[in-house]
């Protein structure tokens, strides 16, 4: 037993026989569906003879019978879950559609034709492919903060050495109203008029234009400001902290616990 086992696995022929399983197998999915729309070539011939007739409802009747296959086969080479089923059915519509408008056949005998229809089709196509779900919905990106583009900017402007000290007052600036957003409508006017001109000024001084005598000292007025900023923003954090403290003291002075 072990040496047929060894046997076995030291098999030469055993990669050729899977190249030829993996190639079978991908002509079969390749083909897949593909002999329904053939059970419905008689019915191109019928559509001339319909038309020579004029008989509308045997033209519509072949025209849903070529059609709904062929949309069978769409459906059923997607590979999706349930794919088969739904083919199954269009094919069971088309012949029973043909039978009952077409052959003028009694209904009973069109519903027994769809439902054989519907049944070879489930044993053609059941299992021959492993049909999986749909892909989900790509989740939609979060919608951009209310700082991103300030932050892009100014990561642009730290690029530049010269702009550093200016540029870290804008950072510590941006933390506070990453802490505080309610207080961004305060700043949104100062950090457009600041980033937008210090951004041009970092893309003057990145493309090689020299900077002139007046830059530093409208570096140093800017990050003045900046600070002046945080420091308007704190004292207004300062007076919400005080007022909330007296309401506070005045409802449980009111409530009697204090």
């Amino acid at each position: 037993m072990a040496e047929d086992r060894g046997l076995w696995q030291n098999d030469p022929w055993r990669g050729a026989r899977a190249r030829a399983e993996g190639a079978f197998s991908h002509f079969r999915n390749g083909t897949r569906g593909l002999l329904l729309p053939l059970f419905t070539w008689p019915l191109l011939f019928d559509v001339v003879v319909e038309v020579v007739r004029g008989n509308t409802r045997g033209l519509v009747a072949a025209g849903l019978g070529i059609l709904l296959p062929i949309l069978a086969v769409r459906v059923l080479r997607r590979g999706r879950r349930g794919d088969t089923r739904r083919a199954a059915i269009l094919t069971a519509v088309a012949t029973g559609l043909v039978a009952f408008l077409g052959a003028n056949t009694g209904l009973p005998i069109a519903l027994l034709l769809a439902a054989g229809a519907w049944l070879g089709t489930r044993l053609m196509y059941d299992g021959a492919q492993v049909e999986v779900d749909p892909p989900a919905p790509a989740v939609p990106p979060p919608p951009p903060g209310p700082l991103e583009e300030a932050r892009a900017r100014l990561a642009r402007i730290s690029a530049e050495p010269r702009m550093a000290g200016i540029a870290q007052a804008m950072d510590a600036v941006l933390d506070d109203l990453d802490a505080r957003p309610d207080r961004l409508p305060l700043a949104r006017r100062f950090l457009a008029v600041h980033l937008d001109g210090l951004d041009r000024i970092a893309q003057r001084l990145h493309a090689g234009a020299e900077p002139p005598a007046s830059l530093p000292q409208l570096l140093t007025d800017m990050q003045t400001a900046a600070d002046e900023l945080r420091s308007k923003l704190r004292a207004e954090e300062s007076v919400a902290l005080d007022i909330q403290v007296k309401v506070l003291a005045e409802r449980l002075r009111q409530e009697g616990y204090a």
